[in-house]
C-alpha cells in the first residue's frame, strides 16, 4: 500500500473517528476491549463516552529525531480523542541501553518503551518487568504481522508488545569493481558458489572480495552467520528453546564455507576496519553483508551514492535472513495498563504508524505494506530487496541469556576461523554445549 501523500490528512480523522483503525484493514482497533470493559459501569453512572484522565510516560530513541518528533507532535491530538496524556521522552543512543538495563535492577522506569525486539523485551520479560498482553486481546493482530517479527516479542506462553520497525541483512555489492573485474552483478538468484566465486575473483592487492565480521567475537559474528544456517536448512535451537542444534551438518557446512573463503581464497579481511574507516564505501572491500540502516550512510556519500545495489542474501537450500528490529512494549508497573495497550496499538497498528515510518526509514513488519516505500527516490529501490525478503525471515531463538549466548558462539567460531581449531564439528560442538548449558540454566 502506498498511503504516503495523505497521511497528515488521515491521522486527524483516525482520531476523530476512534483513534484506533487496527493493523493495516483491521478497523476493530484496540479501543474496543477498553469500551467492553467499561460499558457496564458507564451504564450504572450514566457516564456516556467518557475520556480517562490517565497521564503516560514512554521512552523513544532520541537519536531517530524526525520520527521522535513526530510522536511528539501526535500527543496533542491524541489527547483531544482520548483524554490521555503522553509525556515523550527521547533518550540519547549512548544512554538508552543503560537505562533499559537499570530497569532490570530496580530502576525508575516509565509506562512504556521502545526497545530491541527480542534481546531488550526477552530480559524485561524474564524478570515481570513488562505487561503480558493476551488478555488485552493482543492476538487479533497476530495475523498483521510477518511470522517472524511477532515471535521476536512473544516469550513463554504471552506476548510483550508489538512491531513498530522490521529490518533484516542483504548483500550489498559495488558496481564498478564487478565491473572492472568482468563480472555480472550479483542477482536476487545468487547461490553461495557465486558469491564465493565473485568474492575470489575480486579480491585484489588492496582490495577484498567480501567483508564477513569474523573478527567480531561477540553478537555480530552470529547476527551475520546465521542467514547461512537457515539457507542450508540448518537450526540454530529446538523448538522449546532448551538445547543447541546448529552443530548439524547444515552447521558443520555453513561454518566451513565461510572458512574456505577465509583461509582458502583469502578473499575476506581479517581485521576489523581503522577507525573511522567504512572500507565499502573506500572501495576496500567489493561486497559487504549489512542492513537497511547502512542506506543513509552510503546514499550520503556523494562519491559513492550510484556506485552501489544490493540484492537478497545468497542462498543454497534455501532463501533466509535474519530478521531484526524494534519494538513498544508496557511496562508491567505502569498505573493505567488499559490506557497503555491503547496507546501501543496507536502506535503501532493505526494510521499513525504510516507517518512513522515516513520519518523512520525502516522495513514495514507488516506484509501488507511490504510496498510502502517503493515510490521514495532516494531509498525505494534499495529498501524494497529487504523488505521482499521479508517472507524468507527468521527469528533469532530468544532466550534471557542472548548476549551471553552469542559470545559463546562468537569466540568458538572465530577460533576456528583462524585456525586454532581445524575441526569445523569440534568447534560447533564446543559452542553447542555452551549454548545448551545457557539455556538450561534459565
Amino acid at each position: 500500500m502506498k498511503a504516503k501523500k495523505f497521511l497528515a490528512l488521515l491521522l486527524a480523522g483516525a482520531l476523530a473517528l476512534g483513534a484506533f483503525s487496527g493493523c493495516g484493514s483491521n478497523d476493530s482497533g484496540s479501543a474496543s476491549k477498553a469500551e467492553s470493559k467499561s460499558e457496564s459501569s458507564k451504564a450504572e453512572t450514566g457516564e456516556t463516552n467518557a475520556k480517562s484522565d490517565a497521564k503516560l510516560e514512554i521512552w523513544v530513541y532520541g537519536w531517530e529525531k524526525a520520527s521522535a518528533d513526530k510522536i511528539q507532535e501526535d500527543t496533542a491530538s491524541y489527547k483531544d480523542a482520548t483524554g490521555v496524556e503522553i509525556k515523550v521522552t527521547p533518550i540519547a543512543s549512548d544512554s538508552y541501553s543503560t537505562k533499559v538495563q537499570a530497569t532490570l535492577a530496580g530502576g525508575t522506569n516509565p509506562d512504556m518503551l521502545f526497545l530491541d525486539a527480542g534481546v531488550q523485551s526477552t530480559q524485561l520479560a524474564s524478570k515481570g518487568k513488562l505487561l503480558g498482553l493476551k488478555e488485552y486481546g493482543v492476538e487479533e493482530y497476530k495475523d498483521k504481522f510477518y511470522e517472524s517479527v511477532w515471535d521476536t516479542l512473544v516469550y513463554k506462553d504471552d506476548v510483550y508488545g508489538l512491531r513498530i520497525t522490521a529490518n533484516n541483512l542483504a548483500l550489498y555489492y559495488n558496481k564498478s569493481l564487478f565491473a572492472n573485474a568482468g563480472l555480472e552483478e550479483p542477482t536476487a538468484d545468487w547461490t553461495w558458489d557465486d558469491l564465493r566465486s565473485a568474492a575470489k575473483t575480486l579480491t585484489t592487492d588492496g582490495t577484498y572480495g567480501l567483508d564477513l565480521p569474523i573478527y567480531n567475537d561477540n553478537g555480530g559474528y552470529c547476527w551475520t552467520w546465521l542467514p547461512f544456517l537457515w539457507s542450508n536448512g540448518g537450526e540454530f535451537a529446538n523448538e522449546d528453546r532448551t538445547e543447541a542444534i546448529f552443530n548439524s551438518k547444515e552447521g558443520v557446512e555453513a561454518l566451513e564455507f565461510w572458512k574456505a573463503m577465509v583461509q582458502e581464497d583469502k578473499s575476506v579481511p581479517l581485521q576489523a576496519a581503522p577507525s573511522g574507516v567504512n572500507r565499502f564505501t573506500s572501495g576496500a572491500v567489493a561486497m559487504t553483508i549489512d542492513g537497511p540502516w547502512s542506506l543513509s550512510t552510503f546514499v550520503s556519500d556523494p562519491e559513492f551514492k550510484d556506485n552501489f545495489g544490493v540484492v537478497p542474501m545468497p542462498q543454497k537450500a534455501e532463501k533466509a535472513t535474519v530478521v531484526g528490529g524494534e519494538g513498544v512494549a508496557i511496562f508491567s508497573s505502569t498505573k493505567y495498563p488499559q490506557e497503555a495497550y491503547d496507546y501501543l496499538v496507536h502506535l503501532c497498528c493505526s494510521d499513525f504508524t504510516q507517518i512513522f515510518w515516513e520519518n523512520w526509514i525502516t522495513i514495514p513488519p507488516q506484509p501488507e505494506f511490504k510496498d510502502f516505500y517503493a515510490d521514495n527516490e532516494t531509498y525505494g529501490k534499495y529498501l524494497q530487496v529487504f523488505s521482499d525478503q521479508m517472507e524468507h525471515s527468521h527469528t533469532r531463538p530468544f532466550t534471557p541469556t542472548w548476549p551471553q549466548i552469542e559470545d559463546a558462539v562468537g569466540l568458538n567460531l572465530q577460533g576456528y576461523m583462524f585456525d586454532k581449531s581445524d575441526d569445523a564439528q569440534a568447534s560447533l560442538d564446543k559452542a553447542a554445549e555452551e549454548v545448551t548449558k545457557l539455556m538450561q540454566e534459565e
